[in-house]
């Protein structure tokens, strides 16, 4: 399986933390993305603002992570991503720090994301935690 890493998913976890991943992948091309929790939750937290405001839709991922349903349930059940193209759009309206600090997104991870989607967007994807 290729893995492609977001770059808080290449480095190991601080101390005391848990090696915990959000996957997205797609079993037709082999391929998967590994993003930190943290990473996650700052993108999901931006997908939130951005549905608040009327900017996006309220997309499956998001639906799933604030309503502990789906991959995000209790029993972290992986979910089929059905909405592909609404969450491409609603991710391209974040904007992803310069920086690399912890608990963000950089813009440069924000597009290995976007890209990953974009390439894989016909193919069946799969979301789940490990």
């Amino acid at each position: 399986m290729i893995e492609i890493k977001t770059y808080w998913s290449k480095e190991s976890p601080p101390f005391g933390a848990f090696d915990d991943y959000v996957i997205i992948e797609s079993s037709d091309k082999n391929e998967r993305i590994l993003i930190r929790p943290e990473e996650f939750n700052f993108l999901t937290s931006e997908l939130f603002k951005n549905w608040k405001k009327g900017k996006s839709k309220y997309i499956q991922i998001l639906k799933e992570w604030n309503e502990c349903s789906g991959f995000n349930d209790i029993n972290e059940t992986s979910s089929e991503i059905l909405d592909v193209m609404d969450t491409i759009d609603a991710l391209r309206m974040i904007n992803g720090v310069a920086k690399v600090e912890y608990n963000t997104v950089t813009k440069n991870d924000l597009k290995l994301i976007i890209d990953f989607l974009i390439s894989n967007q016909n193919k069946k994807l799969r979301i789940r935690k490990e």
